[in-house]
């Protein structure tokens, strides 16, 4: 959103978060140079300001609904909002750090960032934005806590690798330490560099559904299945850690087209929908024999890759309404269940 200032870092906001019932909101904007700023804003703050509190008011309501009007959309809402926060961005976070086009960044960074909790406030209609101490604040951890017996575990099946050694790679120069990771590198046991997808545990989930997926793709792993053309499975290639605390898994990186869906379908041959239901069907039908449940079957958890195949992803054991039955999830009935919906849509 910003570079108007010599030694302003590029920054944007990365996520925001509403309350149901209250009417503060959370801005956090990252920098290419690796800060993080957690802006709490509340009208509680804004004095004798009716004009700036109705535009607030209406930030907060579009971000809470995701209702775009005409001539006001979520960019807008989050430029009013992140703002005035531009000349405390570039007091606290200047470009005295490495810039897009240096070396990749790590995971480390983007994990844990130097950050500074600041304010909003307004009296006669001025904006002004000041420091918060953040010593009483708790933001969470961005890892798992998980016990040793569980690391020994997990030690004798996979690979571990620490934040900083995985290199983040950005398409985008201006998503850097920005965007959420996606793409990942790490280096291979023959010295190479390996693209890995990377996929961070849901912390707000906790330890019992990180646990699902993992023991799932144990369980992959350990079956030894024919790769492609016979399955089409997204393998898990390790875990990102620190210690006794779980960041995220690493999955062999597909490049792809998008995910399955059925406007994707109707826009191919009949003859592409029928390998791509084949492709999915012994796919499953193979797991099956192993007694592995895929779990949230659904089309949005198949990849299209760039050769037109059709590879099942996800393995973390949820569901989703309109695909697999509550009472189902987990079950070879759900997968069943998802599996027919799937070919619905390639039929």
């Amino acid at each position: 959103m910003s570079e108007i200032m010599d030694k302003s870092p590029y920054w944007d906001v990365a996520l925001w978060e509403t309350h149901e019932t209250e009417d503060d909101c959370t801005l956090v904007i990252r920098t290419d140079n690796g800060r993080a700023f957690y802006c709490q804003i509340s009208p509680s703050r804004f004095h004798q300001s009716p004009a700036i509190k109705d535009q607030y008011f209406r930030c907060l309501n579009l971000l809470r609904s995701g209702d775009e009007e005409d001539d006001f959309h979520m960019e807008d809402a989050c430029d009013w909002l992140s703002k005035p926060f531009e000349p405390l961005i570039a007091r606290l976070a200047p470009c005295t750090l490495k810039r897009p086009g240096d070396e990749l960044s790590t995971l480390a960074e983007y994990l844990f960032p130097p950050h500074f909790v600041c304010s909003l406030s307004a009296t006669h209609e001025k904006l002004e934005t000041f420091e918060i101490d953040p010593k009483n604040l708790d933001w969470g951890s961005p890892m798992i806590f998980v016990k040793q017996d569980f690391l020994d575990d997990l030690d004798r099946w996979t690979q571990s690798y620490h934040p900083n050694e995985v290199a983040i790679f950005y398409g985008n120069p201006r998503d850097v330490l920005i965007k959420p990771p996606k793409r990942v590198l790490i280096d291979g046991k023959d010295g190479s560099r390996v693209e890995c997808f990377f996929k961070r545990f849901e912390t707000s989930f906790g330890l019992k559904h990180a646990k699902i997926e993992l023991d799932t793709h144990k369980r992959i792993i350990q079956a030894h299945l024919p790769p492609p053309p016979k399955t089409f499975i997204c393998h898990q290639h390790g875990v990102v850690r620190d210690g006794n605390r779980l960041a995220s898994m690493l999955f062999t990186w597909i490049n792809n087209k998008g995910v399955l869906s059925k406007a994707r379908a109707d826009q191919n041959t009949v003859q592409l929908k029928a390998r791509w239901a084949t492709q999915i069907k012994d796919t499953l039908e193979m797991l099956h024999h192993r007694d592995i449940i895929w779990g949230d079957a659904k089309a949005e958890n198949i990849l299209i890759d760039m050769d037109d195949n059709a590879w099942l992803v996800d393995f973390g054991g949820s569901y989703t309404v309109g695909w697999v039955d509550e009472d189902k999830a987990g079950t070879l009935e759900g997968d069943a269940q998802g599996l027919a919906r799937i070919l619905d849509i390639l039929s």
